[in-house]
């Protein structure tokens, strides 16, 4: 759960971190919006949210996302 070492495993400082967080935040807010006008009309957005979660799961484990 807390891992005093994060920065240093993830090789950045405090702001970089903290940049990097949030854009990946927008994302999955962005993401989460879609899904709910998913929920109440199911015929739009039929596979964005979900290639949208893949996409961003690859990008992170590359560390694509700086």
């Amino acid at each position: 759960m807390t891992n005093l070492n994060h920065l240093t495993e993830s090789n950045e400082n405090y702001f970089q971190h903290g940049i990097r967080a949030l854009k990946i935040a927008i994302i999955l807010f962005g993401l989460c919006f879609l899904a709910m006008l998913h929920a109440f009309i199911p015929i739009i957005f039929c596979n964005r949210v979900s290639s949208g979660v893949k996409s961003l799961n690859k990008e992170i484990q590359t560390g694509f996302i700086k």
